[in-house]
């Protein structure tokens, strides 16, 4: 298992996945990213640590980032209702994409 020494929590918050740009490590001093996505920050940066954890990251030794992922908000972002998108799109076609919550984390 690769022991976290450093980490850095991105929230990117609400994007639709066809515009959300990704996340890396280029210009940065992290060597791994995981990206997750939920309908609050908690679940996203739960499911980023579930793809750390599948990438053989040790999450057991690395106690501030759970605490930190731990004190993430909870409170779900507002869903776009269909009706209220086909107002703001003239009426036009309403896609069966969900907006989500984004969140990485950064490891090294």
């Amino acid at each position: 298992m690769k022991k976290i020494e450093d980490y850095e929590i991105v929230l990117h918050g609400l994007e639709w996945s066809d515009y959300f740009q990704g996340c890396g490590v280029c210009t940065t001093e992290f060597t791994d990213v995981a990206t997750g996505i939920g309908n609050n920050d908690r679940e996203a940066l739960e499911d980023a640590m579930d793809q750390l954890a599948q990438g053989d990251w040790d999450l057991n030794g690395s106690q501030a980032l759970a605490d930190e992922v731990a004190k993430a908000s909870t409170v779900d972002q507002v869903a776009i209702n269909e009706k209220d998108y086909m107002v703001e799109n003239g009426g036009e076609g309403f896609s069966d994409e969900t907006p989500f919550v984004y969140a990485s984390i950064r490891v090294r």
